[in-house]
């Protein structure tokens, strides 16, 4: 187990978070990245209007990683220089204001025509969207090394998190492997026994109707050989036996595989399944009961995992 886990550092959660800011002379880049579970890959960039061409940096950059889950990205740019706003007017906006005075004047029987005083001009402006302020966004190009940095380094501690976190979830999972394994080995322990107690009720059911001479040994080897037929479930934990080994052998390999670890667990829940129906043993019935309840942990634990 302690070998294995030694391979399992490749091996990454869908939950992680990562930031980190760039600060220049005249503005600050920050980006911070999140993920949450998710079936797929779903890559959401929150980017400023005028900066919507660095989505396609960030796309680049996260294909690089066999990522999986809901992935937020927010970008941040803020002017420091105090030089980079403007004020904008709205001109059809504020034509369509001096229409309505206008009418508003007509109705009131006053002359329609005049000149505005500066008075005039500055109530004017007030009105909602006539006036607006703008930031002067620069070109991608312009700060487009400094967001790849800092982009890059919101990205390792991003990894970093994951990787962190699909280490923590897999020596969870390595344990409760470990006690299937040790409640698998009991119940290929327990299959004679099984067997055995079987062929014991039934000379002892006939005995109590039969005297010794009459009991038919033949019968009883026959039916007890049909009886082991209908209950023996090696075939069920051999197969069992293999899905705990392929899935720490796909454990091992790390990157992408959630859904590959999640079929196993499958098929692994329809071997103990299979079991449960044939062994007619409470033994053996609180065993399965145990290893259910470990597949559905290690079950709720893949779901997190890319």
């Amino acid at each position: 187990m302690d070998k294995l886990t030694a391979k399992i550092s490749a091996v990454r959660s869908m939950t992680g978070f990562g930031t980190a800011v760039c600060n220049k002379n005249n503005y600050t880049i920050s980006v911070e990245i999140k993920s949450v579970n998710n079936r797929y890959k779903d890559v959401a960039a929150h980017l400023p209007p005028g900066l919507r061409a660095l989505e396609v940096i960030i796309n680049d950059y996260l294909n690089k990683y066999s990522l999986r889950g809901k992935i937020d990205v927010y970008v941040n740019f803020t002017d420091t220089s105090g030089t980079n706003s403007i004020i904008k007017v709205d001109k059809n906006l504020l034509l369509a204001y001096k229409k309505a005075l206008d009418e508003i004047a007509r109705t009131l029987c006053q002359p329609t025509q005049y000149n505005f005083s500066s008075n005039d001009l500055i109530a004017l402006s007030v009105y909602p969207g006539i006036l607006t302020k703008e930031d002067i966004l620069p070109t991608v190009a312009e700060i487009k090394d400094d967001f790849i940095n800092t982009l890059g380094e919101a990205l390792t501690l991003f990894i970093e998190m994951k990787t962190t976190e699909g280490k923590n979830l897999c020596s969870d999972i390595l344990y409760r492997l470990a006690i299937i394994r040790d409640k698998v080995t009991l119940l290929c322990d327990l299959a004679p026994s099984i067997i055995e107690k079987y062929r014991q009720n039934l000379v002892t059911t006939l005995g109590e109707y039969l005297n010794a001479n009459d009991i038919d040994q033949t019968r009883i080897i026959q039916e007890t050989a049909i009886y082991a037929e209908k209950t023996n479930y090696t075939e069920e934990t051999t197969r069992l036996q293999s899905h705990l080994q392929q899935f720490e052998q796909t454990l091992s390999t790390g990157g992408s595989i959630g859904r590959k670890l999640d079929f196993i667990v499958q098929e692994m829940n329809r071997e103990i399944n299979t079991i449960a129906s044939k062994a007619n043993s409470a033994q053996a019935g609180q065993l399965v009961v145990d290893v259910k309840g470990e597949i559905e942990k290690i079950r709720e634990q893949i779901q997190n995992i890319e």
